[in-house]
């Protein structure tokens, strides 16, 4: 089922002359997992926006092209402390406080929470006040609270930022289980070395465009790699004078060397 599609959707911020984004087309449909690489100020986080809803809604600005959405999504932001509610004293009731704004039922919301709290492993955390969490256990605390909500379509904006590599693992187990149970995921990330375990897709935007888009095999091709944007290994590969194809992984590169 169709999630989310883009057709040639271009936007401006505000008091800008050049799009954020330009002539961008996209689909994206239930239990896939599409991944936004690309240097900084390529629209990787712009195009979240517009996903969410929130550009130009919130952000101002203008936007030419269509958007469609057929669900409810739910966005969360590389700077977690910016989205607490500040309503709320424990983890608890932070993870709760959207799905209460929802109107939802309490055994709803206890369920739901209660879930989310699971699925980011830090149910110990449920009491803790938020303001004295590390910036990694609040990350997490942001994810459960747009996941307590339902959301059909999850928009992630470098998910991992704060998160030490264990924790990183545990959001990118969490990813591939949302997309097993129908649900569609944007990210952004620049952990490229995740994305052949985690994404279906990738997009590679440039200055706003996409400048390609396909599986993660993507991201050991040459021009990915001569960009900074291809996998370690694929990167060491070409570096090191051998022959492309190159490979992405390590498994990839032991099969190789064979």
């Amino acid at each position: 089922m169709r999630i989310l599609a883009l057709e040639e959707v271009t936007f401006w911020y505000p008091a800008t002359a050049t799009p954020a984004l330009e002539s961008v087309s996209l689909e994206v449909g239930s239990g896939e997992v599409v991944a936004l690489v690309g240097r900084g100020g390529a629209g990787a986080s712009t195009l979240l926006l517009i996903a969410a809803g929130l550009a130009p809604r919130v952000t101002g600005g203008r936007l030419a092209g269509s958007v469609t959405r057929g669900a409810r999504a739910g966005i969360v932001l590389p700077t977690p402390w910016t989205q607490l509610s500040g309503m709320a004293f424990t983890v608890w009731d932070e993870v709760a406080f959207g799905p209460a704004n929802l109107g939802w039922p309490e055994h709803e919301i206890t369920r739901h929470v209660d879930r989310a709290l699971e699925r980011l492993e830090i149910t110990p955390l449920a009491s803790r006040d938020p303001v004295t969490l590390s910036g990694g256990e609040l990350q997490r605390v942001i994810v459960a609270g747009i996941l307590a909500m339902d959301p059909d379509l999850v928009l992630l904006d470098e998910p991992t930022a704060e998160l030490d590599p264990e924790g990183a693992r545990a959001v990118w187990r969490l990813v591939r289980s949302l997309a097993g149970e129908g649900k569609a995921v944007i990210l952004a990330t620049s952990d490229v070395d995740a994305l052949p375990g985690v994404a279906d897709r990738i997009i590679w935007l440039d200055q706003g465009s996409v400048r390609a888009l396909g599986e993660p095999s993507l991201l050991a091709e040459d021009a990915m790699c001569e960009a900074g944007l291809g996998t370690t290994v694929a990167g060491l590969w070409r570096a090191a004078g051998l022959g492309a194809p190159y490979p992405l992984t390590v498994v990839d590169a032991a099969q190789r060397w064979r």
